[in-house]
């Protein structure tokens, strides 16, 4: 496996992990492409692909700040879930020092089930906070999420300090209003 930080300006992965990207998450839950493309230029913000050979595994965007990650979207592509890609994603970007966050949604269906049910075994804990994200689009709407972390439960301390991040630096990468 081969870890890449990936640029839109490489046309041809970049076409691929943005396929992926679209057939991963809803669209209320993604950025247009000129808000990610302006995201690329944020040093805080890490556009990971993953590679075997010239077949695209997966991707993962995270964010890091202070000695935070927030993992802000992690995906396997379709072919090959269930073969281990996605541990693996997730373990290279979690054995560090730093805190890890991210989110899933609320406990509705089996598919959310089995997701809380695959970071717990890669060792996050689900915190009793709650959080509103915000739209990426302007007709978007807010959804409640559940946050996980790793190594260890987040203190309430650290959710302030990554809603903070969310309120004053991932907001710049969300459609916003024509002035």
């Amino acid at each position: 496996m081969e870890f890449l930080k990936i640029s839109w300006k490489d046309s041809e992965k970049w076409d691929k992990v943005w396929n992926l990207y679209e057939e991963s998450f809803p669209v209320a839950e993604r950025r247009k492409m000129d808000d990610h493309k302006r995201a690329f230029a944020d040093p805080q913000f890490h556009p990971l692909s993953v590679w075997e050979d010239d077949v695209l595994l997966g991707i993962a965007f995270y964010w890091e700040w202070s000695n935070y990650r927030y993992i802000e979207y992690l995906a396997v592509s379709k072919d090959l879930r269930g073969h281990g890609y996605g541990f693996q994603i997730i373990k290279h970007i979690r054995d560090s020092e730093h805190t890890i966050i991210l989110e899933i949604d609320p406990l509705e269906n089996e598919l959310s089930v089995r997701r809380l049910q695959f970071y717990e075994r890669a060792g996050f804990t689900l915190t009793p906070y709650r959080f509103m994200h915000l739209p990426y689009r302007l007709d978007g709407e807010s959804q409640e999420l559940l946050i996980l972390s790793y190594p260890a439960m987040i203190t309430k301390q650290q959710h302030t300090d990554f809603l903070h991040f969310i309120d004053t630096r991932v907001i710049r990468y969300c459609e916003l209003p024509s002035k």
